[in-house]
């Protein structure tokens, strides 16, 4: 009879392990069917530099510069002629007048400092909200491209040492981003 009990105890551990183990294995299965990523890898830095966008975008923003820069070298031509003149005229101009006129010039430098430091600001924010209109329509093709390919983790091309070829949506997002976005209307805010 002892040995009876202990044959049904040792077979209800048996039972008990077995269906331990086959739930375990189980969890295990699930886990890893969680766990399994799809790679994909994309040149963003590539993208944002080569796309016809961010290209038309440059040429715009130096255009705007060429013309700012002018414009600032004829400003300061013209200040520097007023330099020469009130330092000829140093000799001529009685010492009061010659401080208040220094002082209407240097104002006069101040005033042209703020207008091109105004101007490089211009171009600032110009450039970045063309850049964060640009990324953002180019994350959106990212994300789309991820769904049709069923992505689970997409990765910037600098982060990867190797991958393969098949995983690099580049080109493809590449092309699309071209197609929605072939150009970009940069907005100068000179008012601000």
């Amino acid at each position: 009879m002892y040995m009876m009990k202990t044959a049904q105890r040792f077979f209800l551990i048996v039972l008990m392990v077995t269906g331990l183990g086959l739930h375990t294995q189980a969890r295990a299965a699930e886990a890893k069917q969680e766990t399994t990523a799809i790679v994909m890898i994309v040149d963003f830095e590539g993208i944002m530099r080569e796309a016809s966008a961010m290209q038309d975008m440059r040429k715009q923003v130096e255009k705007r510069r060429n013309s700012y820069q002018t414009e600032i070298e004829k400003r300061q031509q013209a200040l520097r002629d007023e330099d020469q003149k009130l330092a000829q005229q140093r000799t001529l101009l009685s010492a009061d007048v010659l401080q208040q006129k220094r002082a209407e010039f240097q104002k006069k430098v101040a005033e042209f400092q703020k207008f091109a430091q105004g101007r490089n600001k211009v171009l600032d924010e110009a450039v970045n909200e063309g850049r964060i209109k640009f990324q953002k329509k180019l994350i959106e093709i990212i994300a789309d491209v991820a769904e049709e390919r069923k992505a689970t983790l997409v990765l910037h091309k600098s982060q990867v040492i190797l991958h393969a070829n098949a995983m690099d949506a580049t080109k493809e997002i590449f092309e699309k981003v071209n197609a929605a976005i072939p150009s970009l209307t940069v907005e100068f805010k000179e008012g601000s």
